[in-house]
């Protein structure tokens, strides 16, 4: 008889051959796909833009970290404004990959030392000053070293109210080309209540550099980048300044400033028409659509004094930077250039009613097509204007600040306007002394 041999019942079941082959390949599968996931890097991208302005921003994210697979981003909303938090990480030597800042943040933290200089990098990539709009390579770099990209561009023009001009009798077509014409229109159309209220304002010149620029002035020399706030056009700027703080009355205008609504709202004074000439940027073709669709405007150049600047084009910008110390500066490099591209730049610029930097952006369909006849002369300030960009320097922060302190004491009149320049002039020049 044959003996019959029973497994007990704790020993395993033997497996079939084709169950441990099956076990087998699912095991390599994994292996391989771990192996491709370690091999995907991860950079983090602090980007500062909310809504549907931080939507159209992550699907291009979405578009790169599909588009391949070595390099993943992951995006997160961080305020431009929370400086404080912004400066801390990159102090705290733990910074995201790629950040969001302001503009004057950018020369003082790269010269610094706290930002990558991507000089090399761009040059690399085949990226040059011939790719991006005039005067805006320069933009974020210092003695010859690149430490940001700008996003999209802001540009000021001057802006008129068309139906506040006629029902004053003024030809709704005929803006100020002119200072003289400017303080003329002013009067005109500034009016005050039985009790010396004011009523309308005709313009507020609220942007202090415009006017340096449109005197002839400069805030710095960008070729020898000394400071240069005494420059003769600055104090005449100063001066005319002055004459309208006192003719308007600076605390009148200061009572009347408090009624006005918010800008981005329907309560903006200017829309409201209770100021008929006003500085504005390309922002505004949203806004009105957004918040005044039946507001008559136009937009041209600022008017310049007779033997000043003409068509003076201010430009402003936020920046995407890479920290010196950021974990994947290569990756970060990578996903910047791509994003940069012109044809991202337009898509992103559209999105946000701005400009994009890049030369080639500007006729792609999806930028091209949104462009609107106020957009246009916005455009082409920036392509035939005198371009400027705030002070590029290690102090350009302090400089402005010396700016606004000078403007405030005469705004007050306790000082001339030469003597005002002549002290921010020393304070900023002791400063810069520090970094040389």
């Amino acid at each position: 008889m044959r003996s019959v041999t029973m497994l007990p019942a704790s020993c395993p079941t033997r497996r079939p051959l084709r169950d441990r082959f099956a076990s087998a390949w699912l095991a390599l599968l994994g292996a391989l796909f771990l192996s491709a996931a370690s091999a995907q890097t991860e950079i983090t991208f602090w980007q500062a833009w909310g809504g549907s302005e931080g939507q159209a921003l992550q699907a291009l994210v979405d578009e790169f970290n599909a588009s391949q697979s070595e390099v993943r981003v992951r995006s997160s909303f961080v305020p431009i404004g929370d400086g404080e938090r912004i400066l801390a990480s990159l102090a705290g030597g733990a910074p995201a990959d790629l950040v969001t800042v302001w503009d004057w943040m950018v020369v003082p933290l790269g010269y610094g030392g706290a930002l990558a200089d991507l000089t090399a990098d761009l040059s690399a990539a085949g990226v040059g000053p011939e790719d991006y709009l005039p005067g805006i390579w320069e933009y974020g770099a210092y003695q010859g070293a690149k430490y940001g990209i700008p996003t999209t561009i802001n540009v000021y023009a001057f802006m008129w109210n068309k139906d506040v001009f006629a029902a004053a009798g003024l030809d709704p077509e005929a803006p100020p080309r002119t200072i003289a014409e400017l303080d003329a229109l002013t009067e005109q159309l500034t009016t005050v209540d039985a009790r010396g209220n004011m009523r309308r304002l005709g313009f507020y010149p609220n942007v202090t550099a415009i006017y340096c620029y449109a005197f002839g002035g400069q805030l710095y020399d960008p070729e020898t980048l000394e400071v240069t706030l005494d420059h003769p056009g600055n104090v005449a700027a100063f001066e005319w300044l002055a004459a309208f703080y006192e003719k308007y009355d600076i605390a009148k205008i200061r009572r009347f400033q408090a009624g006005w609504g918010d800008m981005a709202s329907p309560f903006n004074p200017f829309y409201r028409g209770q100021i008929a000439m006003q500085e504005g940027g390309q922002w505004e073709v949203a806004f009105t659509r957004e918040y005044a669709l039946d507001l008559n405007w136009g937009v041209t150049n600022f008017p310049a004094p007779e033997g000043g600047r003409d068509d003076v084009t201010p430009v402003q910008s936020s920046f995407w930077v890479i920290p010196a110390q950021a974990t994947h500066k290569a990756e970060a490099t990578r996903f910047l250039l791509w994003l940069s591209a012109p044809e991202q730049s337009a898509r992103f610029a559209a999105a946000l009613a701005n400009i994009p930097p890049r030369r080639d952006a500007l006729a792609m369909p999806v930028f091209a097509d949104t462009i609107t006849p106020h957009m246009q002369t916005y455009i082409d300030m920036l392509l035939t204007g005198y371009v400027y960009t705030p002070p590029g320097l290690p102090v350009g922060l302090y400089l402005s600040d010396q700016l606004n302190q000078a403007l405030a004491a005469v705004q007050d009149g306790t000082v001339s306007a030469r003597e005002a320049l002549e002290t921010a002039q020393r304070n900023v020049q002791r400063e810069l002394e520090k970094y040389r």
